[in-house]
């Protein structure tokens, strides 16, 4: 096969997505070649930069913004829960340490900083911290087994339960200040 014959071997998506390039001046030259041997011998691509209609160019549907933006958020809030989760980790692994007073600086350090990036955090923050507090009260439970009771239990529950969500709130608070401080700083400047 010779190398005219490969060079017109791009698909008719590829010669589209190109063609603005070209017509503005900025492809590579390479781009270039490519764009114009495709349209050599496609009549469709042709049409399209002749700015013709062609029938039997196929229609190519625009994508989605919805669920562009969707799929961006869910990664950017996932990215957010493993911050949320490595730094209320690292608090809890230091309240079973003689380090333990740091626990009540962690917690609202990190609700600070996820809601200041992100102020939509707040539900999915507040059930992570709950269900970080029911899993310190079965720590706390299982680390001591000979003196089990339901009502111990129950109380750890609840106690972790009310100051992590009152640290944790408090955390919220802070960072939704300081987005709002950003943001109305953001806005003056324009």
């Amino acid at each position: 096969m010779n190398k005219a014959a490969e060079t017109t071997k791009i698909p008719c998506a590829v010669c589209r997505d190109l063609m603005p390039l070209v017509q503005d001046g900025v492809a590579s030259p390479e781009s270039e070649a490519l764009v114009q041997a495709h349209m050599a011998v496609c009549p469709a691509c042709r049409a399209l930069w002749q700015g013709t209609d062609d029938p039997a160019m196929p229609e190519q549907s625009a994508p989605d913004d919805g669920k562009i933006l969707q799929r961006l958020r869910r990664r950017y809030s996932t990215h957010l829960l493993l911050l949320a989760f490595v730094g209320i980790a690292a608090g809890v692994a230091l309240g079973y340490t003689g380090s333990a007073n740091w626990v009540i600086l962690f917690l609202p350090c990190v609700w600070a900083v996820l809601t200041c990036r992100d102020t939509g955090m707040g539900k999915p923050l507040l059930l992570f911290t709950l269900g970080l507090a029911v899993l310190d009260a079965i720590i706390k439970q299982t680390a001591f087994l000979e003196s089990f009771s339901l009502s111990n239990f129950l109380w750890n529950l609840a106690s972790g339960c009310t100051l992590y969500a009152v640290l944790g709130g408090m955390g919220w608070l802070i960072g939704w200040l300081l987005h709002y401080s950003k943001e109305s700083t953001h806005e003056n400047k324009e």
